[in-house]
């Protein structure tokens, strides 16, 4: 797993419950919301219609596509017997760290 650090810390311990921010980290652009005052980070890129979640909305746990309204579990990334790909964050020597998996071939 690579953890990819995000240094916009104030803007994410700023981010109103419910908000989509988007990040371009470790090559490819990530969501970031918080829901219970947890961060949560996940692909921009709805599994079934290919949309940004940028302005997509986060309500009751789930993160909810912009284009088909499906949600999205934000701890299991299931939803509608698609999956979206969701990534660990945890904060650490005050910056929030991201991990990614990485494939056989090392990317």
């Amino acid at each position: 797993m690579v953890l990819a650090s995000i240094n916009d810390r104030q803007l994410i311990d700023q981010l109103e419950e419910g908000k989509i921010i988007r990040r371009f980290v470790d090559d490819q652009w990530i969501c970031v919301t918080k829901n219970d005052n947890k961060v949560y980070s996940f692909k921009d890129k709805c599994p079934h219609a290919r949309a940004s979640f940028f302005r997509g909305s986060c309500e009751d746990g789930k993160v909810v596509c912009p284009v088909h309204h499906f949600g999205f579990d934000l701890n299991t990334g299931r939803g509608h017997g698609l999956y979206l790909e969701n990534y660990p964050v945890i904060l650490h020597e005050d910056q929030y760290l991201i991990g990614f998996e990485k494939n056989i071939f090392g990317f």
